[in-house]
């Protein structure tokens, strides 16, 4: 099966990725889409939605709305009624990308699963978790400086429910690298590395991607939470 084929479940996307093109919802045009999840970024945030069945998903940074389509577009194809599951952090959704992932989403009918927050992440979720929400499946995608990484993920791994998923993108970036290491060496009571090779378009099979992997410059990083998230006061610390 052709990569695309396996997104056409959501046409709208389809066409950002061809195109490589967006107008935003005063007229800007926006080319190339940088900000925009890879393609295989795409199909794996897909396969995990239908692996993992989320009633209620995350994301940090909307953007052109690439995976708030994948999100919405699945919660729809899961049959999950729509009651705003997918929440979207994004402080420059109409400052900067002048609402191009807020009109993408509702342009393809799926505006009835997204409750999109305009607000810095670090302020949001505190008050996510102050509502009692809870996530089966996040995607950090927003600031990649290394203070903004370790805020995320510090209130997002505390927003997952038990054996719920974060996946962090450009893992390759050296500050979004630091926190992952971060995780690894000190969290791991709560949070466990899954591999995510299932999920991708090659399915882990092709020579690069073991490469990557072995050499740690894979594109997305994910953990599921196998337990407590907040560690003692006196827990020990290990270098990373």
């Amino acid at each position: 099966m052709n990569e695309l084929e396996e997104l056409a479940f959501c046409p709208a996307l389809v066409g950002l990725l061809l195109s490589r093109r967006a107008v935003g919802r005063t007229g800007k045009v926006f080319e190339g889409l940088g900000a925009l999840s890879t393609l295989n970024n795409q199909i794996a945030l897909r396969r995990l939605m239908r692996g993992l069945n989320p009633a209620r998903t995350l994301e940090i940074g909307l953007s052109f709305g690439g995976s708030g389509l994948v999100f919405t577009a699945s919660h729809r194809d899961l049959c999950h009624t729509p009651t705003r599951q997918h929440v979207a952090l994004d402080p420059f959704q109409s400052s900067v990308w002048d609402d191009c992932g807020l009109q993408v989403v509702e342009q393809a009918g799926l505006a009835g699963y997204l409750d999109f927050r305009p607000a810095f992440s670090s302020l949001e979720l505190p008050k996510l978790i102050g509502e009692g929400a809870r996530f089966d499946l996040v995607y950090v995608d927003g600031s990649h400086l290394v203070e903004d990484v370790f805020v995320d993920a510090y209130f997002v791994t505390r927003l997952l429910t038990e054996g719920g998923v974060v996946a962090f993108d450009d893992s390759t970036n050296p500050h979004v690298h630091k926190v992952l290491q971060f995780l690894r060496t000190n969290c791991r009571a709560g949070l466990e590395e899954i591999d995510l090779a299932p999920y991708r378009a090659d399915r882990g099979k092709t020579l690069r991607y073991r490469v990557a992997r072995m050499l740690g410059k894979v594109q997305m990083t994910a953990f599921r939470r196998i337990g407590k998230t907040d560690r003692p006061w006196n827990a020990p610390f290990h270098s990373f």
